[in-house]
C-alpha cells in the first residue's frame, strides 16, 4: 500500500477512534434541583390536636440527575434531606406548631417509579432522621436502549409513635424527572471504548514501519 495512502487511512481511523474515545469518556451532565420543605409541610397528617406536631425546623431537598445518559454506562442520582441552619417555625406560629420529636420517631424513605430505567436499589429506601440530621440517599440507574424516560422520584415522612399506635407516612417532596438515554452508531458506551481503543491501536499498527523509520533516523541523526 502506498506510504501516503497508508498516512491517510492511519490518520482517519485516528480522528474516528479517538471521537469515540471522548464521546464514551467525557461525564454525563447532571442536573440539580433544590426545593425548600417548611414546617408546615411536615407536619403530622390528619391531626385534630391544638397544637399541631410538626418538625420544627426547615429542610432542603437537594436532588441530582443526569440529564443524559449514555445506553449502558451506569450513573447516580442522589438526593439529599438537609436541616436550613438558623431557620426554624416564626415566632408568630410558635404557639400553634409543637416538636413532634416528643411523641415520635421519624424516618425519611426514598423511591424512584421510572419505567425502563433500571433502578438499584430498587426498592424504597428508608433512613432515620434524627432531628437536626440530614439523610442521604443514592441510586445507581442504567438504561439499555436510547429514548427519553421520564420518572418520579419521591420523599415521604414515616411517623413512628413512641406509644406503639400505628405508624403514619406522608409524602412531602415528589418529583418528576427526564433523562435521555443516547448513543453513538447505535453503540452503547463499552462498545465505543473498546471500538475506539482498538482502532487507535491499529491506526498505529498502519503506519508501524513509517513509525520506526523516523525513530531509526533521529537516533542516527543523535549520534
Amino acid at each position: 500500500m502506498p506510504k501516503k495512502i497508508r498516512r491517510t487511512l492511519s490518520l482517519g481511523l485516528l480522528l474516528f477512534s479517538g471521537s469515540l474515545l471522548v464521546w464514551a469518556s467525557l461525564p454525563s451532565p447532571h442536573q440539580v434541583l433544590t426545593q425548600t420543605i417548611s414546617p408546615p409541610e411536615m407536619q403530622l397528617p390528619s391531626s385534630t390536636l391544638a397544637s399541631i406536631p410538626t418538625i420544627l425546623e426547615t429542610r432542603k431537598v437537594v436532588l441530582e440527575w443526569p440529564g443524559s445518559l449514555r445506553i449502558g454506562d451506569t450513573d447516580v442520582i442522589s438526593l439529599v434531606f438537609e436541616p436550613i441552619q438558623n431557620e426554624a417555625v416564626a415566632s408568630s406560629a410558635q404557639g400553634k406548631f409543637s416538636d413532634i420529636y416528643n411523641n415520635y420517631n421519624i424516618m425519611a424513605e426514598a423511591r424512584i417509579e421510572a419505567a425502563g430505567v433500571r433502578v438499584n436499589p430498587a426498592n424504597p429506601t428508608r433512613e432515620s432522621m434524627p432531628s437536626g440530621h440530614t439523610v442521604k440517599f443514592k441510586w445507581q440507574v442504567n438504561i439499555e436502549q436510547t429514548g427519553s424516560y421520564q420518572g418520579n422520584v419521591w420523599l415521604s415522612l414515616r411517623f413512628l409513635p413512641l406509644d406503639g399506635s400505628p405508624a403514619s407516612q406522608w409524602p412531602v417532596f415528589v418529583r418528576q424527572v427526564d433523562i435521555h438515554a443516547i448513543s453513538i452508531f447505535g453503540l452503547s458506551a463499552a462498545w465505543a471504548r473498546l471500538l475506539g481503543g482498538v482502532g487507535i491501536l491499529l491506526s498505529g499498527l498502519i503506519i508501524f514501519d513509517d513509525m520506526i523509520s523516523l525513530i531509526r533516523k533521529w537516533l542516527s541523526r543523535q549520534n
